[in-house]
């Protein structure tokens, strides 16, 4: 009788361990799913130097026209994305001429590569600052891939304003800097990409 006692009192004890670890897994860990739509007031920018001027190259940002579907499971303070990828079209780029923006995608291998692709892989609040995370962001650019990690700065109001700069080299995409003019025109290998999203949610 006791011997049986013991094991209904070890069953218990081992269903009450599995039911609070299913409830505390559930806490930390939900999968979700929805749709979000870039803004027209949304800007993106690529920016560069040479040895004689800086230039800039500004997205239109009106060839998001369509929602973009997004998949995602938290975990406590951190976000990891299944399916969260911008599409950013090289021949939408807009350099300030005809010349640069040859140039331009002549550097990106546009005619092989035509677009460059943003990951989102996982997102990390900062300690301290509610709007501030770092972010995994997954960069394709000319056929190659690089992850890197920003600080992007998340507010939100009626739409969500997501904000954040990243300077990155060529190089790490097998890209070499054009020279002009004899060489007497160098470009920077490092570039930084820029952005400020407002984000509506669906």
């Amino acid at each position: 009788m006791i011997f049986k006692r013991k094991n209904i009192m070890k069953r218990i004890v081992y269903i009450l361990l599995f039911l609070i670890l299913v409830s505390f897994s559930n806490v930390l860990s939900t999968k979700e799913s929805k749709s979000i739509l870039i803004t027209s007031d949304s800007t993106l920018e690529i920016k560069g130097t040479s040895n004689i001027s800086d230039f800039k190259c500004v997205y239109n940002i009106t060839n998001f026209n369509e929602a973009i579907p997004i998949q995602y499971e938290k975990k406590s303070d951190l976000i990891r994305f299944e399916k969260s990828k911008m599409v950013l079209e090289n021949s939408c780029f807009d350099c300030g001429g005809k010349a640069i923006n040859k140039d331009f995608n002549s550097l990106l291998k546009s005619d092989e590569h035509p677009q460059i692709i943003l990951t989102l892989k996982e997102i990390k609040k900062k300690d301290g600052n509610k709007n501030k995370v770092d972010a995994l962001i997954e960069i394709e650019i000319a056929g190659l891939s690089h992850s890197y990690l920003m600080e992007t700065v998340f507010v939100q109001n009626k739409d969500w304003l997501i904000s954040g700069k990243l300077k990155l080299n060529i190089n790490d995409f097998n890209l070499k800097a054009p020279k002009k003019l004899f060489g007497l025109i160098v470009v920077s290998e490092t570039i930084e990409i820029s952005f400020k999203l407002v984000v509506k949610e669906y």
